[in-house]
């Protein structure tokens, strides 16, 4: 008896010692997510996200960027097995790069969850340059009938044409010669900084791709996607801009509903977290190009978790759902509304001032107050707090910005609820 409780001690000192020494990060929990052992790796994970909230639960702690975590194990009905394998996680990226993880679950047995969570950011970076690359090299040779060169002068208007433009766009040389790109683009999706940010990430880059609806003279709609490189003098000095216009219609069907389910949130249909920082970083890096104006708007549900003590899980489902459909009608096509985890949103709005978000947020909130909403078993009404944050010369990333409207949110919760207020 004496061996067995020695050999029994001795694998559980080899299991911590592991634990301790692995590269990666390692937490054992119950199904309801309670950790009753975790690694130092993991600790240094987790801490950047869990924040005030500590990690006595790994389900908490990842609720504001992998929500859909503690559904996936609640949902996966066997005594034991793999729940999920390679889950990619975002958590809120750096100045330069977004931080992934990739986790793993083992439900080991009726009460006890295994998972490791190891950082993967360099790995996705690479993943994406590829793509990036591979997808080009793919482009030219399989569609030499469906793009189209030309040159652009050093101010970023077409200096050169040939019969392959006017194959795909349908424009003669005197109809072209002279006018920057938005020429092609289609109509609804042209704003005054579209082709002036192409060419300025070219300058900074040397080259860059750009995938956006186009329209050809004669009203065909297409998907292009538009690489700029630059040509320079034997000095260095940019000469100009050589562009090759590649017609993507026929994969962007077949790609559109993959791009969906990899960017949106399944239950709302708001951009999802992950998605909204890589266009949040986008979007901030033109504004300090351009000087524009660029405001976050902080929305949350007031008294959500009230909503489903009393109606039930499937009723809060519903609510965030037409959070979702009343805010978007009253934003623009250019604005992004995105689920952060739970009942909490933001709206990104380019080129909105301060008191121009303020007029948009408003209208957001009494469209959401306004709305009835029918469960099933009865109509509710529902409202919403949000907070106001604008770029300023102190922001220094994305996450200055979250923070500063999430601060205006808490404001607007104290003052009572169901009202907006600014940074």
């Amino acid at each position: 008896m004496t061996t067995v409780d020695g050999s029994c001690e001795a694998e559980h000192e080899a299991l911590l010692s592991f634990m301790y020494m692995s590269p990666i990060g390692i937490i054992r929990s119950g199904l309801n997510g309670d950790v009753d052992m975790l690694n130092p790796v993991a600790v240094q994970l987790l801490m950047p996200v869990a924040g005030r909230m500590g990690i006595g639960n790994v389900f908490d702690s990842l609720t504001n960027v992998a929500p859909e975590l503690r559904n996936l194990v609640s949902s996966f009905s066997a005594e034991r097995g793999r729940v999920c394998e390679g889950h990619r996680i975002v958590i809120a990226p750096s100045a330069d790069r977004p931080t992934v993880l990739s986790c793993n679950i083992v439900k080991a047995n009726s009460s006890t969850l295994m998972m490791t969570l190891s950082d993967i950011s360099r790995q996705v970076d690479a993943e994406r340059r590829a793509r990036q690359h591979e997808s080009w090299l793919a482009g030219i040779y399989t569609s030499v009938n469906d793009f189209t060169f030309f040159t652009l002068d050093s101010a970023g208007r077409i200096d050169s044409w040939n019969g392959s433009v006017e194959q795909l766009t349908g424009f003669r040389a005197d109809e072209v010669l002279g006018h920057t790109l938005d020429l092609f683009y289609a109509p609804e999706t042209v704003d005054p900084y579209c082709s002036p940010e192409h060419i300025s990430l070219t300058r900074e880059e040397g080259w860059h791709v750009q995938e956006r609806w186009c329209e050809s003279k004669q009203g065909r709609r297409y998907a292009a996607q538009i690489l700029i490189a630059v040509l320079r003098e034997d000095n260095g000095e940019i000469a100009g801009y050589s562009v090759v216009i590649r017609d993507v219609s026929e994969r962007k069907i077949s790609s559109d509903e993959l791009t969906r389910l990899l960017t949106t949130d399944h239950l709302t249909g708001a951009v999802n977290r992950a998605h909204f920082f890589k266009l949040a970083e986008k979007e901030l890096a033109r504004t300090r190009r351009l000087g524009k104006p660029l405001s976050f708007v902080m929305i949350d549900a007031d008294h959500f978790k009230r909503i489903n003590d009393t109606a039930g899980h499937q009723t809060g489902d519903l609510v965030l759902t037409k959070i979702v459909q009343g805010a978007k009608a009253s934003l623009r096509s250019i604005d992004v509304m995105a689920r952060l985890g739970g009942e909490e949103f933001c709206l990104m709005l380019p080129g909105t001032s301060r008191e121009e978000a303020l007029v948009i947020a408003e209208r957001v909130r009494a469209t959401i107050a306004d709305a009835e909403i029918d469960t099933g078993t009865g109509e509710i009404r529902v409202t919403v707090s949000a907070g106001i944050a604008s770029v300023t010369e102190a922001t220094s990333c994305v996450n200055d910005l979250l923070a500063a409207a999430d601060k205006a949110l808490y404001a607007a919760k104290t003052a009572g609820r169901n009202c907006v207020k600014l940074g």
